[in-house]
């Protein structure tokens, strides 16, 4: 198969041949329709950290927003599945059995490979593996574009729950890339009072708009407290941290009401700086949250088959193999995309 291969930091992602993946015990083989780029494998691919605190191999597929057909179904999985099916690919292929995989969060099982990131290949292919348990079926009604970005929206409901109760609430939104132009419309669906999205790129502040935001505040011209203030008529009850940026919890700190609830979505590479005095005297809550269980990966999926939340705003770019690295290059730079997603038979 054809796939999207990174060799080393600095180094544009290699499109070569690749053994095709084999469905072990509990696992699908999908024929993958759509794969969205996402922070952290920009992140893996350019820091010595990678993600869990180990630098990416040479050689790994990254990827792990991705949908497509069922071309093969393991042990364990065919009561459920069929080739042929479409389906929302789980890309946490865990032990079952732990606590944790009991209590719906995968990603805190010990032994939870993370495809494209530790243990198990990515979908920037033709063909990857997904979990057979958790991914989930999705219909001919939805493109498979659309349900890619079911696991990125489930990452948004997850920080969502970190954040109730939203009804009524004032939220600001910091960032408005992928992560926060999803968390606009999961705000919404929640019974946010209102919504503002900070962020320095005009392209990005215009998407949030079509998300559902209620304005939107450059932040690059300066002031922007003060603007965030006069739109949201007040300081925010709620703030989520979609930027990742060395001084954005700090900032978060500064804006938000007394009492206010904080969740951090993103992280960037470099340290945070923050004023605790700030947060001790409002008395903020501050909540840092990681992935999402399965019943918010199936929530995400329902949402965007029923309509609920449109998804569709948020895509920026839908490129095959021949434009891939060097698109996935450029947003390793400050850049103006939405979600990116690769289209392997493009």
């Amino acid at each position: 198969m054809l796939a999207a291969v990174f060799d080393a930091i600095a180094k544009p992602l290699r499109i070569d041949r690749m053994p095709d993946p084999v469905a072990r015990a509990g696992e699908l083989v999908l024929r993958v329709g759509a794969c969205g780029i996402c922070g952290s494998d920009l992140h893996a691919a350019s820091y010595a950290d990678g993600v869990f605190g180990d630098p990416l191999p040479a050689g790994t597929i990254l990827g792990h927003e991705f949908a497509g057909e069922v071309v093969e179904v393991g042990a364990g999985g065919k009561e459920r599945w069929r080739v042929g099916d479409r389906a929302a690919g789980f890309p946490i292929l865990s032990c079952g059995r732990c606590g944790a995989c009991r209590s719906q969060r995968p990603a805190d099982c010990r032994s939870a490979r993370f495809m494209g990131l530790s243990g198990a290949a990515g979908a920037y292919a033709e063909y990857a593996v997904a979990d057979a348990h958790h991914s989930v079926p999705i219909s001919g009604d939805v493109d498979d574009q659309r349900a890619a970005l079911a696991e990125p929206l489930a990452v948004c409901l997850h920080a969502v729950s970190l954040g109730m109760p939203l009804r009524g609430a004032r939220v600001l939104i910091i960032g408005a890339g992928p992560i926060g132009l999803l968390l606009v419309a999961a705000c919404r669906r929640n019974g946010a009072r209102s919504i503002v999205v900070s962020d320095i790129a005009p392209e990005r502040l215009s998407r949030a708009l079509t998300m559902g935001a209620d304005g939107v505040v450059d932040a690059s011209r300066g002031h922007a407290d003060e603007t965030i203030r006069d739109l949201a008529k007040g300081r925010p009850d709620v703030v989520f941290d979609a930027a990742g940026g060395d001084a954005t919890l700090d900032f978060a700190c500064a804006i938000a009401a007394r009492s206010a609830r904080i969740v951090v979505v993103a992280l960037g590479a470099k340290p945070v700086l923050l004023n605790a005095m700030t947060g001790f005297y409002k008395e903020l809550t501050i909540r840092f949250s990681k992935a999402y269980s399965t019943g918010a990966f199936r929530e995400a999926c329902r949402m965007i088959e029923d309509g609920a939340i449109d998804v569709r705003p948020a895509i920026s770019s839908v490129v095959g193999f021949p434009a891939f690295p060097a698109l996935f290059d450029s947003l390793l730079r400050p850049n103006s995309h939405g979600k990116v997603l690769l289209a392997p038979f493009n």
